[in-house]
Formats: structure tokens, C-alpha cells, sequence
């Protein structure tokens, strides 16, 4: 019996190195580009130099209209190359869209990270904010599942006009908590994203969409981040849609399209 002991003490040892030395591995999911984008004039090509020196790398879809856009800026999901987008930007006439790869997705340089990804944030928003064509009055900051951390944590940095945020949570670290409850997450988590602290300061409205039916991301997270959120909000849970097809609920986009004209 001791021996048994020994060898359950021995193998819960590796198991908790296994998840701390891996843990970016398991967590993120870095996509080549996996759609050809040709430039023209409503689709431009962008390359911006984050704080680190690592170059990103995306796409600005522009709208029809003249003087300054009112702008989207769009962070995905852990496993999503945002060129798959550039269609989707084509649905809300007066808004802009900017789609801009995590580091280590697609052609942006650097490996993905919350700090990194959080640094890339920053200087997307600054770029964008910068640009005589872009209202920076206007940005939205539109984030999936793991870039609803980014996006909260831009919005918490710098002046933004409100949010849409589909599969969010309260912390990177309460999901993996739940899916492993006998691994110190706290303890060994480099990537928290501790979106609800950052929330609580955040007064812009928001808009929180997630399905009924997502194993990735449970409901229960998405309802107790609301929670933390200090400005007008809207919580909306899609009746059997999961993580990965909620993107082709009809109602996703028409409570976004409303939400932005609102």
C-alpha cells in the first residue's frame, strides 16, 4: 500500500509538470493563414510592430462611406486565423473592420501568450486610433471565447465605445479549474486572462452572446462574467449552439447588427 502510494504521489507529480511545461500548448492553437486576401480598395492589407518588435499581421476592411469609419476590431477565438473574416466585415455596412492575427498565427511574428497577446491589443488600438481615416470615437471591440480577454483588457486600457464579446468568461483560469479540478491551476497557470478584474471598471455597454450548448467554454462562465461588468450590459444565451457553430446562428449576427446600430 505504500509503495501504491508512492507511485500515485510519483505520477501526480509529472502529471502537474506535464501541464505547467505544456500549458501554452494545450491552451493555444496557432492557424497558418488559411485564406488568400486580395487587396483592393475596401480590403487593405496591414502590418503593424507591436511593443515586443514582433510584426502583426491582418487585414482592414473598409466601408463605403466617406470621412473617418466608424471601426471593429475583431480578436478570435484560440484556434481561429482571422482571414476567414474578411467576408463577414461586408454585413455591417457602416462599420470598418480590423483583423489583425495573434502573434504566431497566420503571418504575424512571436508566439502566442497573454502577455503577448495583450501587447498586441495595445498596438492595434494605437494604430488604428491613429489613422485620419478611422472615427476613434467610434471603435468597438469585438472578441471570441480567448480574445474576449484581449478585447476586455483593451477596453480597460484605452477609450473604446462598447463591446461584443461571444463566448466569454471570467478567467482562463475558473474554465481550467473546472475542467481539472485536482491540478493547482492557480497555482501553475501562466495564462489567467482575468477578464472579471478588469471588467468590474469597464462601464461601456456590452453585449455577451454564448450557446446553451458550449463544452469549451460552459455557460456558467459566461453568466458570472456578466456579472462583474460595470456598464449597461445585454446577456443573450443561443438555444443549442455550441463554441465552434455559433458563428452560423442567424441571431448571433442580428442581435450584433442591432446592437451596433443601437
Amino acid at each position: 500500500m505504500t509503495h501504491f502510494l508512492i507511485f500515485l504521489l510519483v505520477l501526480y507529480g509529472f502529471i502537474i509538470i506535464f501541464f505547467y511545461l505544456f500549458q501554452s500548448g494545450l491552451l493555444f492553437f496557432p492557424q497558418p493563414l488559411s485564406t488568400r486576401v486580395e487587396s483592393n480598395e475596401k480590403t487593405e492589407e496591414i502590418k503593424i510592430e507591436s511593443s515586443d518588435g514582433n510584426v502583426l499581421h491582418g487585414w482592414l476592411c473598409h466601408t463605403s462611406n466617406n470621412g473617418p469609419q466608424k471601426l471593429i476590431i475583431y480578436f478570435g477565438g484560440n484556434a481561429e486565423e482571422v482571414s476567414h473574416m474578411v467576408p463577414v466585415a461586408s454585413m455591417f455596412e457602416d462599420w470598418a473592420m480590423l483583423l489583425i492575427n495573434y502573434p504566431g498565427y497566420g503571418r504575424s511574428e512571436g508566439k502566442p501568450g497573454q502577455d503577448s497577446f495583450y501587447s498586441a491589443a495595445l498596438a492595434i488600438y494605437d494604430y488604428a486610433a491613429e489613422r485620419d481615416d478611422v472615427d476613434n470615437e467610434n471603435i468597438v471591440l469585438m472578441g471570441r471565447s480567448i480574445g474576449s480577454g484581449s478585447a476586455v483588457y483593451l477596453a480597460h486600457e484605452r477609450k473604446v465605445k462598447s463591446l461584443v464579446l461571444i463566448s466569454p468568461f471570467e478567467s482562463i483560469r475558473a474554465v481550467a479549474q473546472s475542467k481539472l479540478p485536482f491540478v493547482p491551476v492557480s497555482l501553475i497557470l501562466r495564462h489567467k486572462f482575468p477578464t472579471k478584474e478588469f471588467a468590474v471598471n469597464i462601464d461601456v455597454p456590452l453585449l455577451a452572446i454564448y450557446g446553451t450548448a458550449d463544452n469549451i467554454i460552459p455557460p456558467i462562465h459566461s453568466r458570472r462574467f456578466a456579472e462583474y461588468w460595470r456598464g449597461e450590459k445585454r446577456l443573450i444565451g443561443l438555444p443549442s449552439f455550441g463554441h465552434n457553430d455559433i458563428f452560423v446562428s442567424n441571431q448571433l449576427w442580428k442581435e450584433i447588427d442591432e446592437f451596433l446600430k443601437r
